[in-house]
C-alpha cells in the first residue's frame, strides 16, 4: 500500500522509529513512564487535598469541592485514557476486538472525555477566579490576620496557613487580595505569575484535548487499514503542532520554576508517545500484511 500522502508529513512515528529495533529498550522505556505517571497522579491527589483544605471555605458548594479536584480527575481521566490506546493498539490482538468490546471502549473514552472538559473548564473557571478579586488595602502586615483560617497562595499551586509562626515571612509589605468567595489570600507581587500559569493550564488542556481526540482519529484510520488516507495524513501534521505547544508549555513552566509541573508534563508526554510507537508498530506489521496479502492476489 503507498503511503506517498503520508510520507510528506513530518510526525513523531519517524522519531519513534528507531526504537522498534530494540523492543526490551521500548518495552522498559514504555512501562518506566507509566510507572512515574502513576506516582505523579498520587502527589496531584496529595496537593488537591492541600488546596480543598487551604482555598474552600467549610460550607463550599460540591461544584466548588469537584472544581478543587479536577486535577485528580483529570489525571485519573488521562490514566484510564493511556490504559484503553495501549490495550487498543498493543495489549489485546485483533481478535479480540468485537462490536461489545468498540462499544465499551468508546463508553470508557466518552466518560474520560467529558471528565478531561470539565477538568479544562475548571482551569478557566479558576483563573477568572484571580480577576474577581477583594481589594485587602487595611492589610499590610499578614500577621494582623494571622489565626483566622486563612491561607496565603504562594504560586499556582501551593498554599501556606498564615499563621502566627509564618506571618512574618510571608511577604510582608505587600499589597493583598482575596478570592472571592474562598479563604485564599493572593499577594500583588505573585498575582500576574499565578494569572499566567492559570491560562497556561487551560490551554495546555485544550491542546491535550485536541492532541487525544486526533490519537483517537489515527486509530480509528489505521484499523481501517486507511494509511495513506489524507485524513490520516492531516491529523498527524496537527498532532506534530499540538506536541510543539505542549513541549512549549513545558518549557514555560520550567523558566516560572514549577519543576513537578515541567516533570509531570514531559512524562504525559512521552507517556502518549508509548502510544504512538504502538501505533508505529501496528502500521509497520499490518503494511507488511497487506503487502504479503496483495502479492499472492497477483
Amino acid at each position: 500500500m503507498s503511503e506517498s500522502v503520508n510520507s510528506r508529513v513530518i510526525s513523531i512515528k519517524q522519531v519513534l522509529l528507531p526504537l522498534l529495533a530494540h523492543p526490551r529498550v521500548a518495552f522498559s522505556l514504555k512501562w518506566f513512564v507509566y510507572g512515574w505517571l502513576f506516582i505523579n497522579f498520587l502527589q496531584y491527589v496529595q496537593d488537591d487535598i492541600l488546596a480543598y483544605n487551604s482555598s474552600l471555605a467549610a460550607d463550599a458548594s460540591l461544584a466548588d469541592i469537584i472544581l478543587t479536584f479536577r486535577t485528580t480527575i483529570d489525571t485519573a481521566a488521562w490514566l484510564v485514557l493511556i490504559v484503553v490506546f495501549e490495550l487498543e493498539t498493543h495489549a489485546l490482538p485483533d481478535a479480540a476486538f468485537t462490536r461489545w468490546l468498540d462499544r465499551v471502549f468508546t463508553a470508557i473514552k466518552g466518560l474520560c472525555y467529558t471528565c478531561i472538559a470539565y477538568a479544562a473548564y475548571g482551569y478557566f473557571a479558576d483563573t477568572l477566579d484571580l480577576y474577581d478579586l477583594i481589594p485587602l488595602g487595611h492589610i499590610d502586615d499578614l500577621c494582623s490576620v494571622a489565626g483566622q483560617g486563612l491561607f496565603l497562595q504562594l504560586d499556582a499551586a501551593d498554599y501556606s496557613e498564615i499563621s502566627l509562626a509564618s506571618c512574618a515571612a510571608l511577604n510582608a509589605g505587600s499589597e493583598f487580595f482575596q478570592i472571592r468567595g474562598q479563604t485564599s489570600i493572593v499577594s500583588a507581587n505573585e498575582l500576574d505569575s499565578i494569572r499566567t500559569m492559570g491560562w497556561l493550564d487551560f490551554g495546555n488542556a485544550i491542546v491535550w484535548i485536541v492532541v487525544v481526540i486526533l490519537i483517537d482519529v489515527e486509530v480509528h484510520l489505521q484499523s481501517a487499514d486507511k494509511f495513506d488516507s489524507k485524513r490520516l495524513s492531516y491529523a498527524r501534521l496537527f498532532k506534530m503542532l499540538g506536541y510543539g505547544f505542549l513541549i512549549g508549555a513545558c518549557l514555560m513552566w520550567f523558566f516560572y520554576g514549577y519543576a513537578l509541573y515541567t516533570w509531570d508534563a514531559f512524562l504525559w508526554i512521552f507517556g502518549f508517545w508509548a502510544i504512538e510507537l504502538n501505533l508505529a508498530e501496528w502500521e509497520q506489521e499490518r503494511l507488511k500484511e497487506l503487502s504479503v496479502e496483495t502479492s499472492s492476489s497477483v
